[in-house]
């Protein structure tokens, strides 16, 4: 089975909470099936979301708009006016934030510039789902035409819906000795958006790690982990890691290697913590020949993807990628963009990441 073809094409936009994401879960285990492996199901309550496309007018023109996931709705009429800034994750330079506001000046709704991607992309706020005020993103170019006083129209709608299922996906991998090391990446997908690359490459990656890995002798398990619910606030592994963490599991974990978007991008990213972990990354990568065919962009493991919370917990983690690609987001974001050199690659390196990590782990 093709990952990257069964969840982007055969199943589709599959954001968390939908019978979408459920179908995935399925299809992921499936695969995990056909390598021989028993997988299991981790459960989860969600508090689900269901986006309305926004509309956008300013001073009467429509502009593109992306939803803000778990969004107040509204609609109505106000002016712009610049709120802050921040610093742009990729590309550098800094990413204005704008609220519409009425004529005595109160905040109605917000405009906030796509932090990635050439286009307006559903994403999330910094806020927490339950205090997400009525937002929706519009892309850099756009938010370098934005003035204060503009006269904007907004329209922001979703649904809230609570009770929803979600599952992480987990089979093993045996090895000799005590412990396991974590092989993850996340299987749901934006509003919309098909995820091949982000992040179908990703669970496609892990599939074929285990396919070498299974015909060899393991010095410690390696344990496959498909996560759900990723594209709002890695709540699929924040879930795992605070699970293992209550039943004092976490010990187990010798170690993380987690795959995001392997199949297309401008650089190669290798996200890890603690220090040793990531000079032992690069280094691998260097003896692989990576370094002579690409960029390398190096930073701790924590941030927007799933290593985060193993980090964030001292677990030695490490996030490959490629980054950025101009089709995140976005519904464009197809099996037809997979570069199968990266994915190679980028399978190649977890590969040796594990392998290092089973022999020899980083002390925590």
């Amino acid at each position: 089975m093709n990952l990257v073809e069964a969840l982007a094409v055969d199943v589709g936009p599959r954001p968390a909470g939908t019978g979408a994401a459920e179908r995935a879960a399925d299809v992921v285990a499936e695969a995990f099936r056909e390598l021989g492996l028993e997988p299991h199901f981790q459960e989860f309550d969600l508090l689900g979301y269901e986006a309305d496309e926004p509309e956008l007018e300013v001073e009467g023109e429509r502009w593109p708009a992306g939803p803000c996931m778990y969004a107040h709705p509204f609609d109505g009429s106000g002016a712009v006016r610049r709120i802050g800034s921040s610093a742009a994750p990729v590309g550098g330079g800094r990413l204005p934030s704008f609220a519409v506001v009425d004529d005595g000046g109160r905040e109605l709704a917000r405009l906030l510039t796509s932090p990635f991607s050439t286009g307006a992309i559903p994403f999330m706020s910094t806020h927490v789902h339950v205090t997400t005020p009525p937002t929706a993103f519009v892309s850099r170019a756009d938010a370098e035409r934005l003035q204060d006083g503009m006269r904007v129209r907004l329209r922001v709608g979703g649904r809230f819906l609570p009770g929803r299922r979600e599952r992480n996906v987990i089979a093993d991998l045996p090895g000799a000795g005590d412990g396991h090391v974590v092989v993850s990446a996340h299987y749901d997908s934006v509003w919309c958006g098909p995820g091949a690359i982000d992040n179908a490459t990703g669970v496609e990656g892990i599939r074929r790690v285990a396919e070498k890995l299974s015909k060899r002798e393991l010095a410690r398990g390696v344990r496959l982990v498909a996560f759900a619910a990723e594209e709002i606030k890695l709540t699929g592994s924040r879930y795992y890691v605070d699970e293992a963490t209550l039943r004092e599991q976490l010990g187990d974990v010798k170690g993380v290697v987690n795959l995001d978007c392997i199949g297309r991008g401008d650089k190669l990213n290798v996200l890890a913590s603690p220090a040793a972990l990531l000079g032992r990354a690069v280094e691998a990568a260097r003896q692989l020949g990576l370094l002579d065919r690409y960029e390398l962009e190096t930073g701790p493991a924590t941030g927007g993807v799933d290593s985060h919370w193993f980090a964030e917990r001292n677990v030695p983690a490490a996030t490959i990628l490629f980054f950025p690609y101009d089709e995140y987001h976005l519904p464009a974001d197809s099996p037809k963009l997979v570069d199968p050199k990266l994915m190679d690659d980028a399978v190649a390196l977890a590969v040796a990441l594990v392998e290092s990590q089973l022999v020899q782990p980083i002390a925590r």
